[in-house]
């Protein structure tokens, strides 16, 4: 295993906005991505209130301590910003801040796959087979979103 940074280390064991949010509330946006054949998987959820601004941010990871720490960082720099804003943050802010060593670039890049997706997500339109979210190489994605 890689020794991590320290700031790595401070996200590992002590990951900020870890957890769920209800994956039925209509101002959440799931995203689930990874490949369990890799052993990195990041589901991200995002709640957004009517002024597309990010209330609420939770993560959950399964795989290396890279991407615990990866997935920490990214919800804690996008809570509370605009989807725009949002949508500007790319995987670089990850690597300098956490200092990611190059074998574990792919958590980086994940983390912002995840993010990506559950934007995605939230402006897609809700079909019924969005309810699930299944873990697989391309983003599957769930959101539920009030009609306009």
């Amino acid at each position: 295993m890689l020794e991590l940074s320290p700031p790595a280390r401070e996200h590992f064991t002590h990951p900020r906005h870890a957890g769920d949010l209800d994956p039925d509330a209509l101002d959440v946006a799931t995203a689930r991505v990874g490949e369990p054949a890799s052993g990195d998987i990041l589901q991200l959820q995002l709640r957004i209130n009517a002024r597309e601004t990010i209330d609420a941010v939770r993560f959950k990871a399964y795989g290396s301590a890279w991407i615990i720490a990866c997935g920490s960082l990214l919800a804690e720099r996008i809570q509370g910003r605009t989807l725009t804003e949002a949508a500007q943050f790319q995987h670089d802010e990850l690597v300098e801040t956490l200092e990611v060593p190059p074998a574990k670039l792919h958590c980086a890049v994940l983390a912002e796959t995840a993010l990506w997706a559950a934007l995605r997500a939230w402006a897609a339109p809700r079909t019924p087979t969005d309810a699930t979210t299944q873990t697989h190489q391309s983003p599957t994605c769930s959101s539920r979103k009030p009609p306009c």
